[in-house]
C-alpha cells in the first residue's frame, strides 16, 4: 500500500475550526500557462472507406486549454463562468489532476512548490456534477457511511459521528437528517439538499482543496444561492474551493470572490465579480443598471464569437487591463510573490491543527503516515456491503423480485443437470447447457430489463393526474413487439 508522508500537529481535532489569528492565507494554489490540444479524428460516414497512400489520416488537434493562469486562496470561492464548450470542466480536472501530464502543459503548485499527485489525492476531494445517492438511505446514513468508507480505522466511531452530525450543521442539513434521500418512487428530500448531500460524501475528511463541477447545475435560484453559501461556509473553515459554474444569478456573484470566464479555452476575464461593471465600461459596452452582469458577459461573448475576429479583441483588452489595475495597486498579488503564503509543508501541519483532514493523525511523532486508500480492502467491502443491503431492505417489492429471480434460475439450473452422468454423452449436455444457458443470460436478459423498465410516453413514470395506468400499458406492450423478435431468436436460434 502506498504512504505519503504529512505532516500532523499532536493535538489533532475533528471538527473543523475557522481560521483565526492569521494575516495572510496559508494556501494560494496557483496555476500559469496551463495548455491541453486533444486530437480529433475526421471520422467519414462510411465505416470501410478507401485511403489513399502516404497521405495523412486527416487527424486535428483541438485547444480545450491556452495558457489559462490564476490563482485561488484559501478562505476564497473561485468560479469558472463560461458557456458551454468553454474550457470550465476542463480547467477543473486539469487543476484537480484529472487529466495526464503528458498532455498537460504549464505548472500547477501549491504554496509555490509542484503538489505531488499522492499528496493532492489526500488533501483534496473532486465533486461530480450528478448525484448518485442510494434512494433509500437518509441523510444521516448517506454521511455515516461515507465516513466509515474514507476516514480509517484509527478515527473512532464517536469522533466519526461527531464529524458527521458537525458536517450536517455546516451543510444546512439539520432538519432533513432523518429524511430519506428519496427517487422517482419515494419522496425524499428536495434537489439542492440533495446536491448538498453529494458534497458532503465527498467532504467528509475535511478536505484543504474542493473541486466542483458546476454544483448548481439543474437548481433553482433559491437551491443554488443555498449550495454556493454552504461552499462559502466551506472556504471559511480553511480550505480552497473551485467550480465551475453556469448563469450565476446576481446573489450568488456576491458570494464568489474570484472570477474567471472563458471562451474557447482562453481566459476573457479573470478578477473580482464586483469589478465586472468597471471592466465591461472601459471596455466599451457598459452593464446597464438591474442587469445580472454574468448573464451580460456571457450575451457579449457570444455575439463576439459571432464575428470575424472573434474574442480576441476581449482577450487583449483583458491582459492590458490587468496589467494596469496591477500597476495601479503597486504589484498586485502574483503568483510569483512567495511572501503571501507559508511553505506547503508549514500549512499542512498549520491546516490539520485547525483540524482540517480528518485522518486520525499520530501526535507522537509529529507525522502521519497517511497511506492512498483510508481503508483496506476487507474493510471497504463491508461497509459498501453493509450500505447495499440497508437500502435493499427498504425496498421490498424489488428485493422480493431479485429473490425471486435467484429461486427461479436455480430451479431452471438444477433441472437441466439433474441426474446427469459421468459419461461422455453426460459431459457434452452439460457444456452444451452452460452455453446455452449462458446466451440466453446474456441475449433474453437485458431485453427483459428494458421491457419492464417502460416509461410512460412522456418520458417519466405514470402520473395519475395527466395519465391513466393504460398509457403506460400501453407503451410496454409496444416494447414487447418491437423486442419480441429479438427474444425468440436469443431463446432459439443461438
Amino acid at each position: 500500500m502506498e504512504i505519503v508522508e504529512l505532516p500532523c500537529e499532536e493535538h489533532h481535532q475533528i471538527l473543523d475550526v475557522h481560521i483565526a489569528g492569521s494575516s495572510y492565507p496559508p494556501f494560494v494554489l496557483s496555476f500559469k500557462n496551463l495548455t491541453y490540444d486533444v486530437k480529433v479524428s475526421t471520422k467519414s460516414g462510411f465505416p470501410f472507406r478507401w485511403k489513399k497512400p502516404n497521405v495523412s489520416s486527416g487527424n486535428t488537434t483541438k485547444s480545450l486549454l491556452r495558457g489559462i493562469s490564476g490563482e485561488a486562496k484559501e478562505g476564497e470561492t473561485m468560479a469558472i463562468l463560461g458557456a458551454s464548450g468553454s474550457g470550465k470542466s476542463t480547467l477543473i480536472d486539469a487543476l484537480a489532476n484529472r487529466i495526464s501530464k503528458q498532455s498537460l502543459k504549464g505548472s500547477i503548485t501549491l504554496n509555490g512548490e509542484v503538489l505531488d499527485s499522492d499528496v493532492l489525492k489526500v488533501i483534496s476531494a473532486y465533486v461530480m456534477q450528478d448525484d448518485l445517492l442510494f434512494p433509500m438511505l437518509t441523510v444521516e446514513e448517506t454521511l455515516m457511511f461515507s465516513a466509515e468508507f474514507r476516514l480509517p480505522r484509527s478515527v473512532s466511531k464517536s469522533k466519526k459521528k461527531a464529524r458527521v452530525q458537525a458536517l450536517i450543521d455546516q451543510l444546512g442539513l439539520r432538519n432533513a437528517a432523518k429524511t430519506v434521500i428519496g427517487d422517482e418512487g419515494h419522496r425524499g428530500v428536495s434537489g439542492g439538499e440533495r446536491r448538498r448531500v453529494s458534497i458532503g460524501i465527498d467532504i467528509i475528511h475535511d478536505p484543504i482543496l474542493l473541486f466542483l463541477d458546476e454544483p448548481t447545475s439543474g437548481l433553482d435560484s433559491t437551491s443554488a444561492f443555498m449550495v454556493v453559501k454552504v461552499l462559502q461556509r466551506i472556504a471559511e473553515s480553511g480550505s480552497v474551493v473551485i467550480m465551475s459554474i453556469h448563469q450565476p444569478s446576481s446573489r450568488i456573484l456576491g458570494l464568489i470572490d474570484r472570477l474567471i470566464i472563458l471562451s474557447q479555452g482562453r481566459t476573457l476575464y479573470s478578477g473580482s465579480p464586483s469589478n465586472l461593471p468597471q471592466f465591461f465600461s472601459d471596455f466599451g459596452h457598459p452593464i446597464p443598471n438591474n442587469e445580472n452582469p454574468s448573464e451580460f458577459a456571457l450575451d457579449l461573448i457570444r455575439e463576439l464569437e459571432g464575428t470575424s475576429s472573434g474574442t480576441q479583441i476581449l482577450f487583449e483588452f483583458n491582459k492590458s487591463w490587468k496589467a494596469s489595475s496591477m500597476d495601479d495597486n503597486g504589484g498586485g498579488d502574483t503568483i510569483s510573490n512567495r511572501r503571501y503564503t507559508l511553505p506547503l509543508k508549514d500549512a499542512i501541519a498549520k491546516s490539520i491543527s485547525r483540524g482540517k483532514l480528518v485522518f486520525g493523525g499520530n501526535g507522537a511523532n509529529h507525522s502521519s503516515s497517511v497511506p492512498s486508500f483510508a481503508n483496506p480492502f476487507y474493510i471497504e467491502l463491508m461497509v459498501l456491503s453493509k450500505r447495499l443491503l440497508t437500502n435493499s431492505r427498504r425496498m421490498p417489492a424489488k428485493f422480493a423480485v431479485r429473490l425471486g429471480t435467484i429461486i427461479v434460475t436455480g430451479i431452471v439450473l438444477a433441472t437441466m443437470f439433474w441426474q446427469l452422468d459421468d459419461s461422455p454423452a453426460g459431459a457434452q449436455e452439460r457444456l452444451v447447457g452452460a452455453i446455452l444457458y449462458g446466451e440466453i443470460e446474456m441475449g433474453v436478459v437485458p431485453r427483459i430489463s428494458s421491457i419492464l423498465n417502460s416509461t410512460s410516453p412522456t418520458g417519466g413514470k405514470p402520473d395519475n393526474s395527466s395519465e391513466n395506468t393504460s398509457a403506460y400499458s400501453q407503451t410496454t406492450s409496444t416494447n414487447l413487439i418491437f423486442n419480441l423478435d429479438s427474444l425468440v431468436f436469443n431463446m432459439y436460434v443461438k
